[in-house]
């Protein structure tokens, strides 16, 4: 069974992606998992990003993005230092998101209908070597683009699965 944490769009998550998803739990022997996160907003991403940074540090968080993820911190650290409030802050970086592409900053930006980006709670995988197998596999197959772990810094299971293209 897959689950939905009270922040991820359920809406956005196509029937592709739950097939993919089911496959891999069937693959681990694991019988659910919760989805933390989905696709987002500019404005969610800036919000999801300054709380990140407010708890796990500049540094942390710098080391999760590439460049224009890195231009969205330094847009923090830059409002932050000028004396600018949360919601100033957060308004620098959903700006500074937009100007720079939304979907260059973080894939869970991205067009959900070209590739849904799903995290999935740590919490939620009783098996978690099983699980990354499964995902492995998955990747090999072509069914999973991009897997990141807790192991790479990333707070959840952040799995890319692109969409079959209509034509």
């Amino acid at each position: 069974m897959i689950s939905f944490g009270p922040r991820a769009n359920q809406a956005v998550v196509s029937v592709h992606t739950v097939g993919v998803l089911i496959e891999i739990l069937r693959t681990a022997g694991l019988s659910s998992c919760q989805i933390t996160s989905t696709s987002r907003t500019p404005a969610d991403q800036a919000r999801i990003m300054f709380s990140n940074i407010s708890k796990h540090g500049v540094a942390s968080q710098k080391a999760l993005y590439a460049a224009p993820g890195r231009a969205v911190i330094d847009e923090f650290v830059r409002a932050k230092n000028a004396g600018r409030n949360r919601a100033e802050i957060i308004a620098a970086m959903e700006a500074k998101i937009r100007a720079l592409g939304p979907e260059k900053v973080s894939r869970h930006c991205s067009d959900p209908a070209k590739l849904n980006v799903v995290d999935i709670s740590p919490s939620s995988i009783a098996n978690k070597k099983a699980f990354q197998n499964a995902v492995n596999a998955a990747i090999e197959e072509g069914t999973v683009s991009k897997f990141l772990t807790p192991a790479n810094q990333d707070p959840a299971f952040h799995l890319e699965i692109p969409q079959p293209q209509q034509t």
